[in-house]
């Protein structure tokens, strides 16, 4: 290898990376904007969950394929489509006039991240020879993790000083630079042996039923949960599912190769990951709107607040990965899903109306630990669990699985939060309501309806805001011909210490739900074998 091919490699790398951190980094960076793009478009919580899901929902479903397309196209085509797609995504969605176009171009950005990520891996495979792929792999990893980590405290820093759209604006010269020198310095390549076949039905089916479940869980508090049309999405999306794996078991080149599965580490190490995405990617969706909303954080300090729970994680991914080469990956996944779920239920003892910053730290270390615990003994143990000549289908499968758990954890953890806040703030309404002389029952029912729709809309909602929500018509005008004290009734009945106080309660019921989730993943880690070097050990 000459000295120009051997400097071009690491150029080559540093291209990768800087695509990678990007397309990443739009995971996270969007949470700390989360109350802002609430306000800005007057919407409620139901739908922002949405602009999260929309992304990742399409990135998880259409990994996989777009890997083999570049195998049979091209990865420097790929990837350099899938920056386009990207880049042009963001400037859309920066420009975005409406909650639905933001959401509608998300799902885009998600497909363009989807196109990129699976070449930058063959990219670095076909470029660096055996022996320096350990080390290029170990800097993609590490990128990974820093865009994580980057994330809240970058969005927060742009929402403040400039606003919102800059977190999608930001990729625009990033992704310039990036497709320029993707031309200049980044090879072609194929893979000749692979088949020429898409799994276009697997993909089809997947897609509808994942839809159709996260569609149910977000929307289920405003159809009802017991309402014929999220009934009949959670009966499609279970036989969708069903569906899929009969479909993937037909196909010659399928979408994901479940035989795979009847490897117990394997599978559980892919359970394992999906519950783990779960519960981080369902609690980084949530804290940013408390530390917001509830407690009036500026998006820099809420930022800032977040990074030690993704930085921890740096520091202690390369740390369990070194123990896992010595004493296996069972134990470790077990003891960092146990601690992640500790750290959650210390998170949740400090939420209140009078939280400071002071009293997360600890539990945000605690929990950034347990994920970095859990992230490369668990990786480790798939990608070993694998026959080597199916290394590449291992690594997209857990890819997907971790994106589903990222989508489910936002859609569940959401709909917990959302049906949770709703009954907390119905009880305590009608328990205030109860005798109250200048309101009939009927006026009484209405105004409890209002006060159970006005606390999912959180993006109206500020730390210092209070005050009745919109009230029915009919109800208004019995208020203002009722005796004086009504008034001052009505203000104390829908202050901040009844809204925001249930809507904190909820979110902690909504941490006890990660923390059994978690839980269970550490269970799960249990099936694993403890010491997995080859294919012959399963």
């Amino acid at each position: 290898m000459s000295q120009g091919d051997d400097r071009n490699k690491w150029y080559v790398l540093a291209i990768l990376c800087t695509g990678l951190f990007m397309l990443l980094l739009d995971g996270t960076i969007v949470n700390i904007a989360i109350p802002s793009i609430m306000t800005a478009f007057e919407t409620g919580f139901s739908e922002v969950e949405w602009v999260m899901n929309a992304y990742l929902l399409v990135f998880a479903v259409m990994l996989i394929t777009m890997g083999r397309l570049g195998d049979l196209y091209g990865r420097r085509r790929l990837f350099a489509s899938g920056l386009v797609v990207f880049t042009g995504a963001s400037l859309a969605c920066g420009l975005s006039p409406g909650i639905e176009w933001l959401i509608g171009f998300r799902a885009l950005q998600g497909l363009g991240a989807a196109i990129m990520m699976p070449a930058t891996l063959s990219i670095i495979a076909n470029v660096f020879p055996r022996e320096q792929r350990g080390v290029a792999m170990g800097i993609w990893g590490g990128t990974s993790g820093i865009a994580v980590s980057a994330g809240p405290s970058l969005g927060g820093f742009l929402v403040e000083t400039a606003s919102w759209p800059y977190i999608f604006l930001i990729n625009i010269p990033i992704g310039t630079l990036v497709l320029i020198l993707t031309f200049l310095r980044i090879p072609e390549s194929t893979d000749p042996t692979s088949v020429r076949q898409i799994d276009v039905g697997g993909v089809a089916v997947l897609s509808g039923a994942l839809f159709a479940l996260t569609f149910a869980l977000i929307e289920g508090q405003s159809y009802g949960w017991t309402s014929a049309v999220i009934l009949s999405l959670l009966a499609g999306a279970a036989l969708g599912l069903a569906l899929f794996v009969a479909v993937e078991r037909r196909q010659r080149q399928p979408l994901m190769q479940l035989t795979l599965f009847r490897s117990r580490t394997f599978a559980a190490g892919n359970v394992c990951g999906l519950i783990l995405t779960f519960g981080m990617m369902g609690v980084f969706f949530l804290l940013p709107i408390f530390l917001q909303a509830v407690l009036g954080f500026g998006p820099i300090k809420a930022g800032l607040v977040l990074t030690p729970l993704a930085g921890v994680v740096i520091f202690a991914a390369p740390l369990s990965g070194w123990l896992s080469d010595r004493v296996g990956s069972r134990w470790l996944v077990f003891g960092g899903m146990i601690m992640t779920a500790l750290g959650f239920l210390l998170v949740r003892r400090t939420l209140s109306l009078e939280t400071n910053w002071e009293a997360l730290v600890v539990p945000f270390m605690v929990s950034g630990f347990g994920i970095g615990f859990v992230m490369a003994p668990m990786t480790s143990a798939v990608m070993s669990s694998a026959p080597e000549e199916k290394a590449g289908q291992a690594s997209g499968v857990l890819s997907t699985m971790r994106q589903l758990g990222a989508v489910l954890g936002i859609a569940v953890m959401g709909a917990v939060l959302q049906n949770r806040a709703v009954a907390y703030v119905r009880e305590a309404v009608a328990e205030r309501l109860s005798g109250v002389p200048f309101l009939p029952d009927k006026a009484q029912e209405q105004i409890i309806d209002a006060a159970g729709s006005a606390v999912t809309q959180m993006g109206e909602m500020g730390a210092t805001q209070s005050g009745p929500p919109d009230l029915p018509p009919g109800v208004q005008e019995m208020l203002a011909q009722a005796p004086p004290q009504a008034g001052e009734f009505m203000s104390e009945l829908f202050g901040r210490d009844l809204m925001l106080g249930k809507f904190v309660e909820a979110m902690q019921t909504t941490f006890v739900a990660a923390t059994i989730a978690l839980t269970v993943g550490a269970l799960v880690a249990l099936i694993m074998r403890s010491h997995v070097k080859s294919a012959a050990n399963r």
